[in-house]
């Protein structure tokens, strides 16, 4: 096998710019698709005649796709060079993005759209190491944070585009607005991104399967978890016994055979690697609950506007954008370490004054806790995507960026679902508890109706009573949930430990 030298780095001018434009704009392509479907399944549903629980495995097989392809980006770059690929997945991908939308049936468009997750995997990855190879160590980190905005703002961006489209054009437009978006990253990447020579490398089929049944199950069990109430259900324990069984049998190979293994798993020894890794699936996946909850609480129990709420929310993001600038500068100063655990600590202190919302909340007090997140994820988010290559030769970047978003991808997936799980059981058991109380042998319960001769409609008073207590519920699991966040929050800070200053100068 011939060793590959990654291209080097690139003064500032023109092709450097187009770089970082071209790998935003493909980085940004992937993520929005993450999400660009799910305020459009209810219209899909019934276009296509599928039931609410069928049309959720459009989502599920995405994830699957994507999930499968992103671990061994670094080895098809590896087998057919870095430009090459891709043009292949952005040509993949628009043509599936047409074969979804002319899609007639339940079975076509889950089938294309796996075949769209499978050619989206690699374009974030490759993203991020074409920007890793093209800016220096001590510029990388600039670079990356507005990857970063990319990366974790797409699925902030998709439910919006999604529902407009949907609303305003049709369902089939989620799919075909990457057509033009698809065509231009086609022409900047053919355009700007260079070309990197490919090897001959053997392709490792035994492990891609191992990889491939360990993915698929871990997702569909994620996905469908809820609708399947769990562990209360024959299927998820099967998912789960495939999922943990073919990982355990994909890790222990992977160990013996070495770099003959589908992906280069000895990168995880570089401690600098895995915890940078570690700390952005799971701060990250924290700063994706935000991104559910607070449209959930503000506009379905708070009543707010669509517009009042994307724009305290766009607000605090702002804070993001602060915080990915100034840390560059910081991190000169106080070093990788200390960088994490003030990122962390600003999360924490935001998801605890998250928990202290109440139904009466004014957007200020909305705005608070989403600007302390935002801008501590952001703050050492790109930081750390920089950092976990450090220790890595350049012919192990593609390979890096690859296994780096593989574990992001999976905490995504384990943070959105643990979310999204707990609002839905948290409102059911808050609901389950006080429900209880809504009884004439409660006093304060006979005075809100004005006593037990109530004069006015019953029913109405009833349905009243019951939707204020759905509400309060769900608003309550919200901010219980924020607690639990802000304490993962902390968790996180050992990890940062882990970091090795850097004594020497990084590897070009």
């Amino acid at each position: 096998m011939t060793t590959r030298t990654a291209p080097a780095p690139l003064p500032p001018g023109t092709q450097r710019t187009m770089l970082l434009i071209t790998a935003l704009m493909i980085s940004v392509m992937a993520a929005v698709d993450m999400t660009i479907v799910s305020v459009a399944l209810p219209y899909m549903a019934g276009n296509l005649g599928a039931g609410p629980d069928e049309i959720t495995w459009v989502v599920t097989m995405f994830t699957c796709g994507q999930a499968l392809v992103i671990g061994v980006t670094g080895h098809l770059s590896r087998l057919l060079g870095r430009r090459r690929l891709a043009v292949i997945v952005v040509v993949g991908f628009v043509a599936s993005s047409l074969a979804c939308g002319l899609s007639q049936s339940l079975t076509q468009i889950v089938l294309f759209r796996f075949v769209q997750g499978v050619f989206s995997g690699p374009l974030i990855p490759l993203s991020q190491s074409i920007l890793v190879d093209a800016y220096p160590p001590e510029e990388r980190p600039k670079a990356l944070s507005i990857w970063a905005m990319g990366v974790l703002g797409g699925p902030a961006l998709g439910p919006i585009v999604g529902g407009f489209l949907a609303q305003d054009l049709d369902w089939r437009w989620n799919f075909w607005v990457n057509l033009p978006v698809g065509a231009i990253a086609l022409l900047l990447i053919l355009s700007f991104v260079r070309h990197v020579q490919p090897q001959k490398v053997r392709t490792d089929l035994v492990g891609l399967v191992l990889l491939a049944i360990w993915v698929i199950s871990l997702q569909v069990m994620l996905d469908q978890g809820d609708r399947l109430d769990w562990l209360g259900a024959a299927e998820i324990w099967v998912l789960a016994l495939l999922a943990f069984t073919f990982a355990l049998a994909f890790v222990l190979r992977g160990i013996v055979i070495g770099d003959a293994n589908i992906m280069r798993l000895r990168l995880f020894a570089d401690l600098n690697f895995l915890a940078c890794a570690l700390l952005v699936a799971l701060l990250g996946s924290i700063f994706l609950g935000s991104l559910i909850m607070t449209p959930q609480l503000l506009i379905d129990y708070y009543g707010w506007e669509v517009v009042t709420a994307g724009l305290v929310m766009g607000t605090a993001g702002a804070f993001g954008i602060i915080g990915s600038l100034i840390g560059g500068h910081m991190v000169a100063v106080l070093g990788i370490r200390l960088m994490v655990l003030i990122g962390a600590s600003c999360m924490a202190l935001g998801w605890l004054r998250y928990s202290g919302l109440n139904p009466y909340a004014g957007p200020v007090e909305v705005f608070i806790p989403g600007a302390l997140i935002n801008f501590g994820l952001f703050l050492i988010f790109p930081l750390l995507a920089a950092q976990a290559f450090q220790n890595l030769r350049p012919d192990e970047r593609d390979e890096g960026a690859g296994l780096f978003n593989f574990v992001k991808t999976l905490g995504f997936s384990l943070g959105v679902t643990f979310v999204g799980s707990m609002i839905y059981r948290g409102s059911q058991a808050n609901w389950a508890h006080y429900a209880g109380d809504l009884s004439w042998a409660n006093p304060a319960f006979g005075q809100t109706l004005g006593g037990p001769p109530f004069s006015g409609d019953l029913s109405l008073a009833a349905a009243a009573m019951a939707d204020g207590l759905a509400r309060q519920s769900g608003i309550l699991a919200i901010t219980e949930l924020a607690q639990i966040l802000a304490v993962l929050a902390l968790l996180a800070m050992p990890l940062g430990l882990l970091l090795r200053p850097r004594r020497q100068a990084a590897r070009p």
